[in-house]
C-alpha cells in the first residue's frame, strides 16, 4: 500500500484509501507510522474524501497514532464515514 501526501506550509494532508480493511490494517497503521514520524512538526490531517469504507482495526490505527502524535484530524468525510465514526466512539477524529 502506498500513502499519498502533501505538505503546504506546516501542514500535512495525508490522502486516505478508498478502504481500510481488517486484512490491510496493520501495513495502513505502519506506513501512516512511518510517515507521521518522519521527525517534522507538521499539523497533520487525514484527508478522507475518497474514503468508502474503513474497519473497527482501521479506526484502531488512526486512534493509536492520534494518542502517540497528538492533535491528528479527519478532513472531508463522507456524512456516512462520519456517522460510523460518531456510532463507533471516534469523535476525537472529526
Amino acid at each position: 500500500m502506498e500513502i499519498k501526501y502533501k505538505v503546504i506550509g506546516e501542514e500535512m494532508i495525508i490522502q486516505l484509501p478508498e478502504r481500510v480493511d481488517d486484512e490491510m490494517a496493520l501495513d495502513f497503521e505502519r506506513e501512516l507510522y512511518c510517515l507521521i514520524n518522519q521527525g517534522t512538526n507538521y499539523k497533520t490531517f487525514f484527508n478522507a474524501e475518497n474514503l468508502e469504507f474503513i474497519s473497527r482495526s482501521g479506526l484502531r490505527a488512526l486512534k493509536k497514532l492520534r494518542l502517540e502524535f497528538g492533535d491528528l484530524k479527519m478532513i472531508n468525510y463522507k456524512p456516512e464515514v462520519l456517522k460510523f465514526l460518531k456510532d463507533n466512539g471516534y469523535n476525537e477524529l472529526v
